[in-house]
């Protein structure tokens, strides 16, 4: 008897125990705090990882001399996920389960957003990304029907126009501004992003009123278009919509000038450069979206601030680095906390976050932004022209 009065005492002191565990608020540890980041460092679109380091390093350098947040430094743990969707997701987990992060500075790259998104619901870490595929912030999207209502990935941000969206600048652009009312396209089939802008720019044009004459794809890893160049000539089409990234760009523009192909090139915003370098004369009197145009006034403060800690000219992930990064320290210090969910939240919550890109209202609806207008670029001779500083397409 005596025994079993003492195991329920025993009992009553570990439920107690439990319950004032359970009741006592978390704690916010001490030391810096951390902010994940995963990015190709060293494959294919390395040079974007690594501008969008340097952006985020600088970010985090301003905001520690300042004092940093709450009282602590920010420090960014970074993995290179190589341009592959499973190291990614193995990057994310690690940042996640082992790290302790606040919050995650995404892959660029939609193939690698859509294998961490859901891993990220699970998870419940937040990540902020420039990946443009819908269904990364939107799993069940659907491009047949893009205005669906469709509950977002809660822990899934994007903070630059989508596929769509982009897709709907150009695509606007084109048909209000330079008067073109048939349109072709030739992109990756095997890369989401380029088949989600074709699929956004098809439905635009559509709606709009407006014909596309032919669609072609090609596989990842393919060189030589000329044969469906040869099928997009005779079509005559006013415009030619090329949405894939630098180098397959590059190629495509060079094999129709080849062919003297003269539909004039609509692009999306992996024309940048060093795509002019990389195309050359071909790529002349081409359109393309893209976040910021490099002789807008309103960022030189950036270009300074950028070459003095660097030595070199920004490139253009390099504005995605400090514009991200700094969204999520502003959601930090929103939430008053480093736990991840209270992050989540303060995201969510975002109204007139003021980034390099323009001003960023999230819509809860979609964890992407709204309003958010573009620029219209060019390509003339070995520059890059501004076309249209801030530009909004009609809606279709």
């Amino acid at each position: 008897m005596k025994r079993t009065v003492l195991l329920l005492l025993a009992l009553a002191l570990i439920l107690g125990s439990v319950s004032l565990i359970s009741a006592t608020p978390q704690v916010e540890e001490a030391g810096p705090i951390k902010v994940g980041m995963y990015a190709d460092l060293s494959a294919g679109t390395a040079q974007w990882g690594t501008d969008a380091e340097k952006g985020a390093r600088l970010r985090i350098k301003e905001v520690n001399e300042k004092g940093g947040i709450m009282g602590r430094q920010v420090e960014l743990v970074l993995y290179d996920c190589k341009l592959s969707p499973t190291e990614a997701v193995k990057a994310y987990s690690r940042l996640a389960t082992q790290d302790k992060v606040a919050a995650v500075y995404g892959s660029l790259i939609s193939n690698s957003a859509l294998a961490v998104s859901p891993v990220a619901a699970q998870s419940k870490v937040p990540v902020v990304a420039r990946a443009m595929d819908e269904r990364a912030t939107t799993p069940g999207f659907d491009p047949d029907n893009p205005d669906a209502p469709i509950d977002p990935n809660p822990y899934f941000f994007l903070l630059q126009p989508s596929c769509f969206q982009q897709a709907a600048v150009i695509a606007g652009y084109a048909i209000d501004e330079l008067g073109m009312s048939t349109f072709a396209m030739l992109y990756n089939k095997g890369n989401a992003y380029a088949e989600y802008l074709a699929k956004g720019f098809s439905y635009y044009v559509t709606k709009r009123g407006k014909k596309m004459v032919g669609t072609f794809e090609f596989q990842s890893g393919d060189v030589d278009y000329k044969a469906q160049l040869t099928k997009i000539k005779a079509l005559k089409a006013d415009g030619l919509f090329i949405p894939n990234y630098v180098t397959q760009n590059a190629n495509a523009v060079k094999q129709a000038h080849e062919l003297g192909l003269t539909a004039t090139f609509l692009g999306n915003n992996s024309w940048y450069k060093p795509m002019d370098e990389v195309a050359g004369a071909a790529a002349d009197g081409a359109y393309f979206p893209n976040n910021i145009a490099f002789d807008d006034p309103s960022i030189q403060w950036y270009f300074q601030k950028y070459q003095a800690e660097y030595g070199e000219e920004p490139r253009l992930h390099s504005f995605s680095g400090w514009d991200d990064v700094g969204f999520i320290l502003e959601a930090i210090k929103k939430a008053g906390s480093t736990d991840p969910d209270k992050v989540r939240d303060a995201m969510e919550g975002t109204r007139k976050f003021e980034g390099i890109i323009g001003t960023i209202n999230i819509d809860p609806k979609t964890h992407r932004p709204v309003g958010l207008p573009m620029s219209v670029l060019y390509f003339e001779g070995d520059q890059i022209g501004t076309a249209a500083l801030k530009y909004i397409p009609k809606k279709p």
